[in-house]
């Protein structure tokens, strides 16, 4: 329904006059904008005819309607052009009302609304000219390029920004009223909420869209395990760790001596001879700790008949198992029939051995009965071929020399990703599957059972076509006629991807236990050790004044109360050390930036590391900064940054003589900040070099100076928090640099 434009024009002159006609505007317009609400016209043309109203009625050249395009309103001018500005930082869409002010003054307004969109999207008007003193930024930018009234009020509703209205007169004299002001204020609410009800609207939409596909994809899922749980051929129990039947499914009921109705709720104990659920139970505790598929077989008494079952039990839960059983009755007397036959066959071969001493005519007799027993032999086969398909594992023979497959189980085209047809055309396409460092080793172990020295028996990888890894685990047996030929190797192959990787994750938990074993053994015998000796100079000290302070001086008193205090202060660092590594082993330590000035900090840490030293030792600091560095926009963590230069540095003093001279080099540019300290020490073994930040490890030529090997390890932690790198290069007898170099925190 399209909207009326009902141009109205006010007189200026009378303030009564002005709020009737202000009254009379606002009266025509929310009318307009009621029937967007309703749904009786569209925002594009109520939003027209908003803007061509408050032109002519405010009497100013130009009314432009700002509005964020997310909305998916799509609005345009009158000559039917949607106008986009800056649409890289603000997109939004621009309608304006008919009037004589040009291209050149529209433009100048769009640049200005989308300079200063971020101060209406917090709600704030720009009112230009503004009875205040001291006008806004915006305000004053506005009047210094164009000079001209203007009016912008942002459309916000809730926290909600959806655009703006712009009112715009080439009279220089013109003064906004705040009558105008209010009257617009009312129309450009009303045009938020309008906007806000519209963009609820289409987030319900959306959500009942989501809510619509997530019903369909539940109803989908609820089918498809529906139609696998019909699939199943036998029986499919759920039972929890308390031996419980929690459910069952299953195409044959005959599975257990008494309805399968009645079992849910009961203990295996209820329903099972007492063997026979022991039995279960322990394999379903066995499945829950080991997280494998237990297999089981055993016999029941059904209905006046003993029927031999197996049962594949898979942890489905943290405290529940699926168990499906299965009829393997036919199975377990095909196997005690083959054993029959070949007894009975060994037997008629005898009888017939003396039946042709005595009677030729029993010859016939037998070939009869040897066709019969040979046909006997291929059902029975066959039957081994139906039951080797529906088995997890890869059931394979081939001849002895491996030049032929004679049978493959179809689940190899699950496993190997591989299909059977490729392997039958070339029987030894499974080896290019084998992970390269594994290849050689498993052909060794064919070729030793091609020469019958052991049967084959490995573990290894293989590379499936997507490019997947898994660990197969392959047992094969020679099968041997009477005379004790090989006439064909039979195997199995079983996925245990699953379990090699539980079994690497319990060798790797060992040995971080282990190597926090060794870790603890470590703190305990440096702290013990370093603790000993202050403890021992404080308790000496302490005895000492305590019993002839009274006959000492006061420099002699003082000597010893200063030992005292050295002691103290000394373990008072170890503590610290040992706290700050937990921190950063703990994920506590975090970079707090600040501004520093690098040359009075690192003046400053020099002279206070010597107060402590007998004899201070020569430190020699440059400074070589380049120009593009200013030393004001340098932010860094002062506490991270003084744990990495009082523990170099330490280390360079302690190591050192206090002849030899210290070289502390300072360097940086706009990017990063580069600290080299260079001592001429005892220097670090090479054999000790790749320990270097491994806690409580000093090197093997310390000797008798003290220590507790965390200062380069704090000193990793503290490089690494701040995202930069550390390089240590020593020559025994030569001396050690060390190299840190920080990233410059931008302010």
């Amino acid at each position: 329904m399209a909207i009326s434009s009902k141009h109205l024009s006010i007189n200026a002159h009378g303030s009564g006059t002005m709020e009737n006609h202000l009254l009379t505007l606002q009266g025509a317009i929310m009318p307009q904008i009621a029937q967007v609400t309703q749904g009786q016209c569209v925002p594009q043309d109520g939003l027209q005819t908003t803007a061509d109203q408050l032109r002519y009625g405010l009497q100013v050249d130009s009314c432009l309607m700002f509005m964020v395009s997310d909305l998916g309103l799509t609005t345009a001018t009158v000559e039917g052009e949607v106008r986009g500005i800056n649409r890289q930082e603000h997109p939004y869409n621009v309608l304006r009302g008919k009037g004589t002010v040009d291209d050149s003054s529209s433009r100048l307004i769009c640049e200005f609304y989308g300079k200063y969109s971020t101060w209406l999207i917090q709600g704030k008007p720009l009112i230009c000219p503004i009875a205040d003193e001291q006008p806004s930024a915006p305000i004053q930018e506005w009047q210094r390029v164009s000079g001209l009234p203007l009016l912008i009020l942002p459309l916000c509703h809730r926290h909600s920004y959806f655009g703006a209205i712009s009112l715009l007169t080439t009279q220089a004299q013109r003064q906004w009223s705040q009558a105008e002001i209010d009257c617009v204020y009312a129309i450009a609410s009303q045009w938020a909420m309008v906007f806000y009800h519209i963009q609820r609207e289409q987030d319900y939409h959306i959500q009942q869209q989501n809510h619509q596909q997530v019903i369909a994809a539940l109803n989908q899922a609820e089918s498809r395990n529906h139609a696998l749980l019909e699939l199943i051929p036998d029986a499919l129990f759920r039972i929890n760790s308390a031996g419980i039947y929690l459910d069952f499914h299953g195409a044959k009921t005959e599975t257990l001596p008494i309805p399968a109705t009645n079992i849910i709720g009961k203990h295996l104990h209820q329903i099972l001879p007492t063997p026979v659920a022991g039995l279960i139970w322990d394999h379903i505790e066995q499945a829950l700790e080991t997280k494998t598929i237990q297999r089981v077989e055993y016999q029941l008494w059904v209905n006046g008949k003993a029927r031999n079952f197996e049962a594949r039990i898979v942890a489905s839960g943290v405290e529940e198992v699926s168990v499906i059983v299965q009829d393997v009755t036919d199975r377990v007397q095909m196997r005690l029939s083959l054993e029959q036959v070949n007894d009975a066959l060994e037997m008629r071969v005898e009888e017939r051995t003396a039946a042709l001493r005595k009677v030729n005519d029993v010859l016939q007799a037998e070939i009869i009965e040897r066709k019969r027993i040979e046909e006997q032999l291929r059902t029975s086969e066959e039957q081994l071929r139906q039951l080797t398909e529906n088995i997890r594992e890869v059931f394979f023979l081939t001849t002895p020399d491996f030049s032929q497959m004679i049978y493959i189980s179809p689940v190899y085209q699950e496993v190997w990703g591989r299909s059977t047809k490729s392997l039958y055309e070339q029987p030894s396409s499974w080896l290019e599957s084998i992970h390269p460092e594994d290849r050689d080793r498993v052909i060794q172990a064919l070729h030793k059972q091609s020469l019958g020295e052991a049967n084959f028996q490995e573990e290894y990888r293989i590379v499936r076509p997507d490019g997947s890894v898994r660990w197969m685990g392959v047992r094969a047996f020679p099968v041997v006629n009477e005379a004790g030929i090989t006439i064909r190797i039979a195997g199995i192959a079983e996925d245990i991807t699953e379990r090699q990787r539980v079994q690497a994750e319990i060798l790797n938990a060992l040995a971080q236990e282990k190597e926090l074993s060794d870790l603890k053994s470590r703190f305990i015998t440096v702290t013990s050790h370093e603790f000993r000796t202050p403890l021992t100079t404080i308790h000496s000290s302490a005895e000492l004044l305590e019993h002839y302070r009274h006959k000492w001086s006061d420099e002699k008193q003082l000597m010893h109360l200063h030992r005292i205090q050295t002691s103290v202060k000394y373990m008072t660092k170890l503590l610290n050390d040992v706290l700050i590594l937990g921190k950063a082993d703990a994920g506590k330590l975090s970079l707090t930036p600040e501004p520093i000035d690098l040359e009075v900090f690192c003046t400053t840490l020099s002279k206070d590391l010597q107060l402590n030293q007998p004899k201070p030792s020569v430190i020699n600091i440059n400074y070589a900064w380049e120009q593009t560095l200013d030393l004001q926009d340098i932010y860094l963590d002062k506490q991270l940054l003084q744990q990495i230069l009082e523990n170099v540095l330490s280390n360079a003093i302690k190591y050192s003589s206090p002849d030899q001279a210290i070289d502390i080099n300072l360097n940086g540019n706009r990017e990063q900040i580069t600290l080299e300290i260079r001592d001429r020490g005892i220097g670090i073994p090479p054999e000790d070099q790749d320990r270097l930040f491994e806690a409580f490890h000093r090197g093997t030529n310390v000797g008798t100076i003290p220590g507790t090997g965390l200062g380069l390890a704090i000193v990793k932690k503290c490089v690494d928090i701040h995202q930069g790198d550390i390089y240590i290069n020593s020559i025994i007898g030569v001396g050690t640099t060390v190299t840190v170099t920080l990233p410059i925190i931008k302010s």
